[in-house]
């Protein structure tokens, strides 16, 4: 099998691009799907600034980005974390609006809107924030909806 379509939208995309369209719908689903849909489209962004940067901590395709460890929690987290659990399920919501989102910034169809994010966190975190947020290293560039993005420093 050379390419599948993807969506219904007449997109074809090669095996290899159907399976990181497939983790970003996932990881997207899991972190932000009971989020806006400017969120949503904040957490696809930061992770599509991951894989252009090509930094070796966080990875250098769709795959390895979303992978690494003790990024997203949804995929390689704590076994705890209930968001392992989540599946996609296109009858249900947040699941349609997750691949729409996916799709359009995967295919760079549409703009990022976080400003150059790579990381954010939830602001139920406000009180305990992540040490990484507030050491300098990088700077904040937006809020959507929960969470507060962040980018490097200097990028």
């Amino acid at each position: 099998m050379d390419s599948i379509l993807s969506n219904g939208s007449g997109r074809l995309y090669t095996p290899r691009q159907s399976v990181e369209l497939a983790m970003l719908v996932l990881v997207l689903g899991r972190e932000a799907g009971n989020q806006t849909e400017d969120a949503m489209l904040g957490v696809a962004c930061s992770i599509r600034n991951r894989v252009h940067l090509q930094l070796t901590r966080w990875g250098k395709d769709w795959e390895s980005v979303i992978e690494r460890a003790w990024q997203y929690s949804s995929m390689v987290g704590p076994k705890a974390d209930p968001n392992l659990q989540k599946y996609p399920n296109l009858n249900f919501a947040p699941w349609p609006k997750c691949l729409e989102i996916a799709e359009q910034v995967y295919s760079d169809q549409v703009a990022d809107n976080t400003g150059g994010a790579h990381s954010y966190f939830d602001r139920s975190l406000d009180d305990n924030p992540p040490a990484w947020s507030t050491d300098g290293e990088f700077i904040h560039t937006v809020d959507l909806g929960a969470f507060h993005f962040f980018k490097l420093a200097g990028k």
